[in-house]
């Protein structure tokens, strides 16, 4: 699969407006639809609620990150039946509420893992949802995403460093697939065979389709399905958001690099499930709309990967405008032009640019 053919027009989709001409004036294109008005992004109601209840649900899913962390810490925990029960309501609200992914480009303060841990999890069930997993299989899969890492609580003083890790301490921050495994069996309210395939599935997140991973060097059709979402659910997490000695990826490039990877790094049926999920410009990607206007993806369309729900923020010039909302399912004649990186608004506009970094943080109210 070729990057390039996903951003062609989806079959049956609508055609953009005409093309600017060279050395004309911009035209808002936009403004000669009808205007956006109040989005209606599912039945009954409207964003500003949906995204209400996607913040609380998000909090929920935090939390919960938060909690069986420190509870697989202990020699015992009671927290398979309570991590279940999160990931119902992340199934339920993915779809219905497509909003949920945008919070997923959050990070939180206190320790990275927190975050990490609920975002590949959404991520995950998402792709999950896309694919067509069952019921059961959706259940372990939302688990075993948030237990992917629990191992990792073992190395904090690796994970949290200011400065990348040299070969060998990479080497030894990598036993954690193991130590997540060990850490299951302190779990006790779970079936032991569901445990002992969960504890599979765990050892495997990080291996890679071309045998590249970790802890086995495992390719290709011996990875455990589920842990091929987890794999590219992980691995883009990671990408989109920065660490102390790197910076994010724009959520864009981040799925442009992982579909070149395809058959690679990940397997064909987690890259395509991945696309299907949050399309080739994921919520929380900045864009350059026909009308020169740069918005925030907010929500996307399935089956339409250019066509999503944008909220505008600044001018064609990048000075700040009174956010609005737009569809571009709903408005044929505006479409994306391109991804618009964070280093250009910071570039053009600065203190705007200070705001989106301040605002990537997770607050807690």
């Amino acid at each position: 699969m070729r990057f390039s053919d996903l951003t062609k027009k989806n079959a049956g989709a609508p055609e953009p407006g005409p093309k600017k001409q060279a050395g004309a004036a911009p035209v808002p294109e936009r403004k000669k639809e009808k205007p956006a008005g109040p989005v209606q992004a599912a039945p009954g109601g409207s964003y500003k609620g949906l995204d209400a209840s996607a913040r609380e649900v998000y909090a929920r899913v935090l939390d919960q990150a938060g909690s069986f962390l420190k509870g697989v810490d202990q020699p015992y925990t009671e927290k398979y039946e309570a991590v279940l029960a999160t990931c119902g309501l992340v199934i339920e609200t993915l779809n219905t509420n497509g909003v949920l992914l945008t919070y997923t480009n959050y990070s939180t303060a206190d320790d990275y893992l927190r975050a990490h841990t609920a975002n590949t999890t959404i991520v995950a069930l998402a792709l999950g949802l896309a694919a067509g997993l069952e019921s059961s299989e959706l259940s372990l899969l939302g688990f075993c995403t948030m237990a992917h890492d629990i191992g990792m609580t073992e190395y904090s003083s690796l994970y949290n460093r200011a400065d990348r890790l040299n070969e060998n301490e990479f080497a030894e921050m990598s036993l954690h697939a193991e130590a997540g495994v060990a850490k299951l069996d302190r779990i006790v309210d779970i079936d032991r065979k569901i445990k002992e395939r969960a504890g599979h599935i765990v050892l495997q997140t990080h291996e890679r389709a071309d045998g590249s991973g970790y802890p086995d060097r495992l390719s290709k059709e011996v990875i455990d399905p589920l842990a091929q979402f987890i794999c590219i659910a992980d691995a883009y997490e990671a990408m989109t958001h920065p660490r102390a000695w790197r910076d994010a990826i724009s959520p864009p490039e981040a799925v442009k690099e992982l579909v070149e990877n395809e058959g690679q790094g990940f397997s064909s049926k987690a890259v395509k499930a991945l696309i299907s999920a949050v399309s080739i410009y994921p919520p929380g990607s900045l864009v350059e709309l026909s009308s020169g206007e740069i918005g925030r993806v907010l929500r996307v369309s399935r089956g339409f990967l250019t066509k999503p729900l944008v909220e505008i923020l600044l001018a064609p010039d990048f000075s700040q405008v009174n956010p609005q909302l737009i569809d571009l399912f709903e408005h044929p004649l505006t479409s994306i032009e391109r991804a618009v990186s964070f280093r250009e608004i910071a570039a053009r506009n600065p203190k705007y640019a200070a705001r989106l970094e301040m605002a990537r943080w997770w607050v807690e109210w």
